[in-house]
């Protein structure tokens, strides 16, 4: 299983905010969003760094979905231990419903996406985080067009990539599966299997990327105007 792979690469300036407007509700579409304080976000860190028994573990993490449903990193968490008991189904409906509540609370009421939600303020990584999980489940379940127009829109989201979403998009415009990161694990060291090699995967993406310019002329050009080419 690829699904929970998490591929970070973090090349660009971040920013962190000093303050949390609301965002939720809204009749219209933002351009920038971030989400707000979540007080549960210290108990599920303070439960990363201390892993009680699986067991135990995973009652947390349910108590955490229930006291906040909209902080996504627990249903994330949850759903890889469930995958790892080959409880995939189970597993698959904690990140539709992650999903879900994502739309709940980024999009307007008819729907619309904000321009916006950078991976550089910490408030939005979840939201992130969730929308890729889900974009590499329709990935496994062959959904690829819908998997594509929702990395499309990861990308569009984010253009600093810090998740590298681009690379999904080459990925199944090339016809690979959700486990093409196989090839760029680490085979030594101390994330041996558990991570890529970031400086291969960006030297397969600048070599094949060309292929698709209307995929990534638009980004290659932002990137360049932003001063980060």
């Amino acid at each position: 299983m690829t699904l929970f792979l998490l591929l970070v690469i973090c090349k660009y300036p971040q920013r962190y905010p000093s303050h949390m407007p609301p965002n939720y509700h809204r009749q219209k579409p933002i351009k920038d969003f971030m989400d707000r304080n979540h007080p549960v976000v210290r108990a599920y860190y303070d439960l990363m760094d201390n892993p009680p028994s699986a067991g135990e573990f995973k009652k947390a993490l349910r108590r955490l979905i229930e006291k906040d449903p909209f902080f996504f990193d627990p249903y994330l968490v949850l759903a890889e231990m469930l995958v790892e008991e080959s409880k995939e189904q189970d597993a698959y409906e904690l990140i539709r419903d992650a999903y879900n509540r994502v739309l709940e609370i980024i999009t307007d009421e008819s729907g619309n996406w904000p321009e916006r939600i950078e991976w550089g303020w910490l408030e939005n990584r979840h939201i992130l985080r969730a929308i890729s999980h889900y974009a590499y489940l329709l990935w496994e379940e062959g959904k690829t067009t819908d998997a594509l127009k929702l990395f499309r829109q990861l990308l569009k989201l984010n253009p600093n990539d810090n998740q590298g979403a681009r690379c999904a998009i080459l990925a199944l415009r090339l016809g690979l599966g959700p486990e093409w990161q196989e090839e760029f694990r680490l085979t030594e060291g101390p994330t041996t299997y558990r991570a890529l090699d970031a400086l291969k995967v960006d030297d397969w993406f600048t070599r094949n990327a060309k292929k698709f310019p209307e995929e990534f002329d638009w980004l290659f050009k932002q990137w360049k105007e932003s001063g980060l080419l």
